[in-house]
């Protein structure tokens, strides 16, 4: 067994962390995160034009549409949104200049989404085109970087405007990345965004069912074990995953149809980030208990960050990492939690997620406001909690009595060389006498 958890934390781990450092991953880590801005208003309207009361129903009736309006804008055209990001971000990768290095994969990923009748249909620039979006902008990414290493550009003289050399130095990569798109979905009538559907089909049925989310949180804790940030790591995976799952949710609910999918963006802070990674906020109120110096002063270090969801302050200063005291309660509870949280949902006891919150938003509002107003998923979030506290509780204790321990011996030394000193004062005083 030892050899077998040995092997798991030389080998496996240590690849995931370099997966994670790849060129691209990194690019759909960040590339990812435009969306946030977009998808937190469009959830605001969410949740107003959909709280859960007959009265307000009919007191906004009136002003529905308008309200949807912001919330078909903002998720109907975020695969676009997520084109331009991840555009930037391979353009800065690449170290090519960032206006044409964005505009010109997103004009691809817009020539790639025309669909049989060669026109472009706006339903399909929401959830359904963020893999084509992510694919097609990283691949012509590519292709102007191979174009402008090897000088297949125009180069005019330097007395030209800076902002008219550099459109016509991207000239040609430009062209030849927007013509080996056309020539793929126009002329050899190929529906790239089905293709990469299809392709894609795996991770997003795995995804959805309670053994891809599993398997996604034990990596992302596990990475963080040994001290890898393993949501940025895992995170690039899953995310667009679970973005098109909440886009999906958000346009069933504003459709008047139920939502869809049970592991859309927001899922894991029921459970996983429950104060943090690791469902840490548990931790932090267990050492209300603390009898340790130590850990009373960790407990007002990191309550106030861990409220807001922000948990590196305990992650590395208790520390959990390459704690093995800690290392069974840190994955195994958000585990149990998000199954449990998973079987709620799809048993209709709690609501699904059908809107987006900021990931700093507290514990029990998140809950609220991420179900469209269901106080049965923020009773759940301070239940799962409680629990958390209580699983953290013995394993804590255990450390505590460590350092309690270690701070009387070191208090106890400190005493006698104190006592010895003084000893030796009074001592040279009565001889000096």
């Amino acid at each position: 067994m030892n050899s077998i958890i040995s092997g798991f934390q030389n080998k496996f781990l240590p690849a995931l962390a370099k997966f994670g450092n790849l060129k691209y991953m990194v690019v759909l880590r960040d590339g990812m995160i435009i969306t946030i801005p977009f998808t937190i208003f469009g959830s605001i309207f969410m949740i107003v034009a959909n709280l859960p009361f007959t009265w307000w129903a009919d007191f906004i009736k009136p002003i529905s549409g308008y309200l949807n309006a912001a919330v078909t804008v903002t998720f109907g055209i975020l695969a676009l949104i997520v084109a331009m990001g991840i555009s930037y971000q391979s353009a800065k990768a690449n170290k090519l200049d960032t206006m044409t290095g964005t505009v010109i994969p997103t004009v691809a990923f817009l020539l790639a989404m025309l669909n049989d009748k060669m026109a472009i249909d706006p339903a399909d620039l929401g959830s359904g085109g963020i893999f084509t979006a992510i694919v097609v902008c990283i691949i012509s990414s590519e292709i102007i970087r191979f174009c402008v290493a090897r000088n297949w550009t125009i180069e005019l003289p330097d007395s030209v405007p800076p902002a008219v050399a550099k459109s016509f130095s991207s000239l040609i990569p430009g062209s030849i990345a927007l013509f080996i798109v056309w020539l793929v979905r126009v002329v050899m009538h190929i529906n790239i965004n089905s293709v990469i559907q299809v392709i894609f089909s795996p991770l997003v049925v795995g995804l959805d069912s309670i053994w891809g989310i599993e398997l996604a949180i034990f990596l992302v804790l596990a990475l963080w074990v040994v001290g890898v940030h393993g949501t940025n790591v895992i995170g690039s995976i899953y995310t667009p995953v679970f973005l098109s799952f909440l886009t999906a949710n958000i346009n069933a609910v504003s459709k008047g149809e139920a939502p869809v999918h049970i592991a859309a963006d927001g899922f894991l802070n029921f459970g996983l980030t429950i104060g943090g990674t690791g469902a840490i906020l548990g931790l932090v109120l267990c050492m209300f208990t603390a009898k340790s110096k130590r850990y009373k002063a960790m407990r007002n270090l990191g309550l106030m960050p861990s409220v807001f969801n922000i948990s590196e302050p305990i992650m590395f200063g208790l520390p959990v990492v390459l704690n093995p005291t800690l290392m069974v309660p840190f994955i195994v509870t958000p585990m149990v939690l998000e199954l449990i949280t998973y079987y709620l949902m799809k048993f209709g006891v709690i609501g699904m997620i059908v809107a987006q919150v900021p990931w700093t938003t507290p514990t029990i509002v998140s809950g609220f406001l991420m179900t469209g107003g269901d106080w049965r998923a923020a009773l759940w979030q301070l239940i799962e909690l409680i629990v958390a506290v209580a699983a953290y509780y013995p394993f804590f204790k255990v450390l505590d009595r460590q350092e309690l321990k270690t701070e009387q011996e070191e208090d106890a030394q400190k005493a006698a060389q104190a006592d010895a000193k003084s000893e030796s004062v009074s001592g040279s005083a009565v001889k000096g006498a």
